[in-house]
């Protein structure tokens, strides 16, 4: 799925504090908040979070970046599921599919047609009887010519 930007700027608006303070303290230092790490195991914070340039930065492990790269890193989410989480956390409903867009992007792909399940168990029987039967010196060029024959 494809987000334009301005849908993306409308997430990124929410503050970022509110969207890290859930899974890290932090504590107002002027004009950005401060806490410890969500990366790194520290005792003095490093971690701060600027909400008027939308961004946090991490100077315990160099981390730098915006609430859905946070999520990314903190969550282990790709880039689509961090976008779901905070539409939802802020009530922005997701865009409806493009079918035109999915055209264009599909326009000059290659459809990669997976093997029947037959011919990918025949493989590896077929390489190590190939293997066995043969001398370790010129194994691999009988196992080339295989693989050239079966059109993988």
């Amino acid at each position: 799925m494809r987000f334009d930007d301005r849908f993306l700027d409308e997430i990124k608006s929410r503050r970022l504090s509110d969207v890290i303070g859930k899974s890290v303290k932090l504590r107002r230092q002027g004009r950005e908040y401060v806490g410890l790490s969500p990366f790194t195991k520290e005792r003095t914070p490093s971690f701060f979070v600027n909400d008027d340039k939308g961004f946090f930065h991490d100077f315990s492990s160099g981390k730098h970046g915006d609430p859905i790269a946070f999520l990314q890193e903190t969550e282990r989410l790709s880039f689509v599921e961090a976008v779901e989480r905070l539409a939802g956390e802020a009530g922005v409903p997701l865009p409806a599919p493009d079918p035109e867009a999915a055209a264009e992007l599909c326009d000059g792909a290659t459809l990669l047609i997976p093997r029947p399940a037959s011919t990918m168990n025949m493989l590896p029987e077929s390489i190590e009887s190939m293997v066995g039967k043969t001398d370790s010196k010129h194994a691999h060029m009988d196992i080339a010519a295989y693989l050239a024959d079966t059109s993988l």
